[in-house]
């Protein structure tokens, strides 16, 4: 079995710091986000990706290379124009082979149990199984209507509120079979193009409830908070475990003497805190400096301060 990584997008909720780096690069607590899912996934048993690239593609594919440093073998797909979820997926297909697929957005720090999932899409003989979560904002945002058979009935409120009563948000993690490439735009979202009219239809589709930490990286607010819940212990995934004190330095960044580090702030590689220094809630990124107190923001390299 194969995986997909959607590492495309251009993170623009995020400017100015995606302007340079791009979304699944940027760091949670050190590590680059799409590490992060790649050792999620390798850790499920699985070692084959496709990434698929658009914006600032060199800085994924030089830091991942072919995936031996991780223990997994990549390949990429480079799209001259940005595709969307259902064409970037199609545009890949001639790689990802005649087994169930694994899709997963690489700006998103989301742990799920995969084994279950993929236990879920196969005794439902599904054509996509999408992985959902409880959420009390779901229909505000989009939601997903599962019935009592965990068949999609609804989604972002198409089809039937009756049939499909029980609401979730979508993840942005699914299964599918080989067999749903040809339903996929050559351009165009996956969901609005290929999911609601299957939904429409009563296709195949089912949803996999998942609860565990889930956040998307593609606001400042929600970039921060990432990175404070882990640090603090508010929140957690695999693999990390948060420091005694609210706060990570990392190694090779310098911290003068007198400086305050609070509420689960992160200091990046080669960033330097100048002495006396409050940095409380912020995330730090590599190679900045910080010469005055911060409170709740994004310290870029350049010193552009992000608040949310």
């Amino acid at each position: 079995m194969k995986a997909m990584i959607l590492a495309a997008g251009f993170g623009t909720r995020l400017r100015p710091l995606t302007e340079t780096i791009p979304k699944p690069m940027i760091p949670v607590v050190g590590v680059p986000n799409i590490v992060r899912v790649i050792d999620h996934l390798r850790a499920h048993g699985i070692r084959d990706m496709v990434i698929n690239l658009h914006h600032l593609p060199e800085p994924i594919r030089s830091y991942l290379g072919d995936g031996s440093d991780l223990q997994v073998n990549i390949q990429y797909t480079l799209e001259e124009k940005i595709l969307g979820t259902g064409g970037g997926i199609k545009n890949a297909s001639h790689l990802l082979g005649d087994e169930t697929v694994i899709v997963v957005n690489g700006d998103v720090l989301f742990t799920p149990d995969l084994d279950a999932a993929l236990a879920s899409h196969r005794s439902n003989d599904a054509l996509s199984t999408l992985v959902v979560r409880r959420d009390p904002d779901a229909e505000k945002h989009g939601p997903v209507g599962l019935d009592d058979r965990d068949m999609i009935r609804r989604l972002v409120w198409e089809g039937s509120a009756e049939q499909g009563p029980r609401t979730h948000m979508f993840t942005g993690v699914h299964l599918i079979e080989p067999k749903l490439f040809p339903l996929l735009p050559d351009e165009g979202c996956i969901v609005r193009e290929t999911y609601i009219p299957l939904v429409k239809k009563g296709g195949s589709l089912y949803g996999a409830v998942d609860d565990h930490f889930f956040c998307d990286l593609g606001t400042p607010e929600r970039f921060i908070e990432a990175n404070t819940a882990l640090v603090c212990g508010r929140s957690s995934i695999r693999g990390y475990s948060p420091p005694p004190d609210d706060f990570h330095v990392d190694p090779k960044a310098s911290v003068e003497q007198g400086c305050r580090l609070v509420n689960g702030t992160v200091i990046g590689q080669g960033a330097h805190i100048k002495a006396g220094v409050t940095v409380d809630g912020s995330v730090v990124m590599p190679r900045a400096c910080v010469s005055h107190d911060v409170h709740n923001c994004i310290v870029c390299e350049d010193g552009t301060l992000i608040h949310p």
